[in-house]
């Protein structure tokens, strides 16, 4: 309980340690969750540091995350770099990997700085365009061929192909354009009994009407009307017991065994002790939490002053070095 007297009367003294202190012990309560062991453990540890930065240090070091996992415990690095020295991701700390990726294990100690490139993107600072790729000049971004195209393309579009797939031809306008089977010399049906039909990339043989296909030829319906065939030549429809489908194979997660031998979340201590994700996570997480609080104090002042009997007294929020 802290006593008025301490503060030698001053009633705005007596306020901001009451609700100073009450408040950094419900905002370390609420800065981990209840089964997170790498935030608690390190939270546990560094405690009385998060204690003087409350109380003393927010105006002179506002970033509590540079300065407890940067600074501090030198776990973690600033953004885009990585490393024991916190070196520069590939690309540089503005753009890093070209702005088409992104820097693996950017503001970690341990992170290896590589850069997984977006999709299209290739190279060490992902500013190539990968195979079936073409960087497109207009927004200078890898734009990916043509569906149309057989191997690697020269431009975007079927206009940029230099290959087609089958169905389609090259063109002079167009690029890569679909054959018309149906109209080509030698190419189409052939029997006088079927009608073609063109599609993309394919076309199709229909009997013409009053005829029914049987074993692979248009035949007369009239002559089959009694007779029980079906029009794709008699194909045989799976029966009961067709389904050779597996569907009780076990894929659940309760059947994955852990060759380390660990169950659940459980975390060694050594692993936290190098871990700068734990560390910048309660860094974050601690500010957090403290906004929060900030915020419901104020809200609060005038149901403590009611309370207090203190009405009539101006009485401000702030921590002890804003007053």
């Amino acid at each position: 309980v802290i006593s008025r007297s301490c503060c030698h009367g001053n009633n705005t003294c007596f306020y901001d340690n009451f609700v100073s202190e009450t408040r950094l012990v419900e905002i370390l309560e609420k800065t981990c969750g209840h089964k997170d062991y790498k935030c608690s453990s390190l939270l546990e540890d560094q405690e009385e540091f998060l204690e003087e930065w409350f109380f003393k240090k927010q105006k002179s070091h506002p970033d509590v995350h540079k300065l407890l996992c940067i600074e501090t415990l030198q776990r973690c690095c600033p953004d885009n770099t990585f490393g024991k020295e916190c070196q520069e991701c590939p690309g540089g700390t503005t753009k890093p990997c070209s702005g088409h990726g992104s820097c693996e294990g950017a503001g970690d100690r341990e992170g290896k700085g590589t850069c997984n490139c977006d999709m299209g993107y290739n190279g060490t600072t992902c500013d190539t365009c990968k195979d079936m790729f073409i960087r497109n000049a207009e927004n200078n971004e890898c734009e990916s061929c043509s569906s149309l195209c057989e191997g690697q393309c020269v431009g975007i579009g079927p206009k940029g192909c230099t290959q087609c797939i089958k169905g389609y031809e090259l063109d002079e306008t167009e690029g890569c354009k679909d054959i018309d089977e149906c109209t080509k010399e030698g190419m189409g049906c052939g029997d006088p009994l079927e009608d073609c039909v063109n599609s993309p990339g394919t076309f199709e043989c229909v009997c013409k009407a009053g005829y029914h296909r049987v074993q692979g030829k248009c035949q007369l319906e009239d002559l089959y009307a009694d007779e029980n065939e079906t029009d794709d030549g008699g194909e045989e429809s799976l029966g009961e017991g067709g389904d050779t489908s597996e569907e009780n194979a076990d894929t659940s997660p309760s059947s994955v065994h852990h060759e380390d031998g660990m169950e659940g979340d459980e975390v060694q201590p050594d692993v936290v002790e190098k871990d700068a994700s734990g560390a910048s996570s309660l860094a974050e997480a601690f500010e957090r939490v403290k906004e929060q609080y900030d915020e419901v104090s104020r809200e609060n002042l005038e149901e403590f002053k009611e309370r207090e009997g203190l009405q009539d007294f101006d009485i401000k929020v702030g921590s002890k070095d804003e007053l």
